[in-house]
């Protein structure tokens, strides 16, 4: 098989701001997801299928689960919103499949802040690796989220290097094979990019590597949809994890360049919703293949819909995207303005994806001036990093008014300056449901 472990020589010294950001925000994702249906529907899932147990899932009242299931409910708890974070190189996400099941069973086994910390570190680079060398057309992030949970899995556990060998191995054949998501143009279901169900295979494969199963050494390599000439086998640094980024907004990160220019130029210009009758966003092919309805036709196609999103930030404000309510499909403003964003595919952008997501945003006044922003990505992204702030205002106003202000202040303070344990970690999440 491709080497692709970071071992024991790992030093995570270099990586532990961006492991911090990794845990404050997933405690955001997960404090905004927690009450969604499809969060609801995880949980029951969990319990009808794997049993009750003796770990609760995060903000859950519903009981014990055994421990695959908390993982699967809390990754969906994360993922529900698309609030979670991303990868840059690996164009998807892997904090919801990674963070959850190193939460789970590093506090199982009672991991060190160290361990716990390694395990986000390595699941996130190694599923990131593998995603930054899909071949086209690239999957859902669950596929190679599912090794990231493998690895994390795998490191919490403590298993050896030829079970983890095996664990990757299994983790490759078995992960979700899910179309492409520019390729489903009805995005009704709660599937998205399947990040839960890759945390349901990596970690079933973690266990079963732990009890000797095998997998096959040349996976990666006969997986058919990796290319295996561009993948990095360096060990002892983490590279690609290095590309997450973090979001602003509860939508596709598609979506965020044009929010963030489409705002420089309302506050700028001082314009409010009614003042504009047109805007013309130019942007890459992928962005190009999303849904994008005006009037989307679930809260899962809202998210997936740049005129739509745009919208929502003009009219309603920032703070309705953090996270997106489900009545805003309904709001006539909101879908007016949709109605009038005009989406172009600009050629010349799509070398920049994935590397970065740029955007020209044009609008035009019912007066007939124009005025034009351009970005060369998003907010959020590694050349325009959030800080501890930022991201600690993100977890704070998606807190407000969901839980109480003295449970909000532990979780802050467990990941607001260091890196908790694991058990740390659990404790505040489950904490708050109590």
């Amino acid at each position: 098989m491709v080497a692709l472990e970071l071992g024991a020589e790992a030093k995570t010294s270099s990586n532990m701001g961006l492991i911090k950001h990794c845990l404050i925000d997933a405690a955001a994702a997960a404090v905004a997801g927690f009450d969604s249906p499809v969060a609801d529907i995880a949980g029951k899932f969990a319990i009808h299928t794997f049993g009750t147990g003796t770990i609760s899932p995060w903000f859950s009242s519903t009981g014990g689960v055994m421990p695959i299931g908390a993982a699967f409910v809390n990754s969906s708890v994360m993922s529900a919103l698309d609030l979670d974070d991303g990868n840059r190189a690996a164009r998807g996400h892997l904090g919801a499949a990674v963070v959850p099941v190193a939460s789970v069973l590093g506090s199982m086994k009672d991991a060190s802040s160290q361990t716990f910390a390694h395990a986000v570190l390595a699941g996130c680079e190694i599923g990131a690796r593998l995603g930054s060398v899909e071949t086209p057309p690239f999957f859902a992030s669950g596929r190679w989220a599912g090794v990231g949970a493998a690895v994390a899995a795998g490191i919490s556990l403590g298993l050896d290097y030829n079970q983890l060998a095996h664990a990757i191995a299994l983790s490759v054949h078995a992960a979700p094979l899910l179309g492409p998501a520019g390729a489903r143009k009805d995005m009704t279901g709660h599937i998205k990019e399947g990040v839960p169900f890759g945390v349901l295979s990596g970690m079933a494969c973690a266990l079963l590597a732990e009890q000797g199963y095998r997998g096959d050494p040349d996976a990666i390599e006969s997986a058919g949809i990796y290319d295996v000439g561009r993948l990095s086998t360096q060990t002892g640094e983490a590279t690609t994890f290095k590309r997450t980024y973090f979001k602003r907004f509860s939508c596709c990160r598609l979506a965020h360049s044009p929010i963030d220019a489409a705002l420089a130029i309302t506050w700028r210009q001082r314009l409010v919703a009614s003042d504009i009758a047109r805007i013309t966003v130019r942007t890459f092919r992928t962005a190009m293949e999303l849904p994008n309805e005006a009037r989307p036709a679930s809260f899962e196609s809202a998210q997936y819909s740049l005129p739509f999103a745009i919208a929502v930030a003009l009219v309603l404000g920032t703070d309705a995207l953090l996270p997106l309510a489900k009545n805003t499909l309904s709001n006539s403003e909101v879908l007016a303005l949709a109605e009038r964003v005009d989406l172009l595919h600009d050629a010349t952008m799509d070398a920049a994806y994935p590397r970065t997501t740029p955007t020209e945003v044009l609008i035009e006044t019912h007066r007939g001036e124009i005025f034009v922003e351009e970005r060369d990505t998003a907010d959020g992204d590694p050349g325009r990093a959030f800080s501890d702030e930022q991201l600690l205002h993100k977890l704070r106003t998606v807190a407000k008014d969901r839980i109480p202000v003295e449970q909000l202040e532990e979780i802050v303070s467990a990941v607001g300056s260091r890196i908790p344990t694991a058990c740390e970690f659990e404790a505040v999440l489950r904490r708050a449901s109590e």
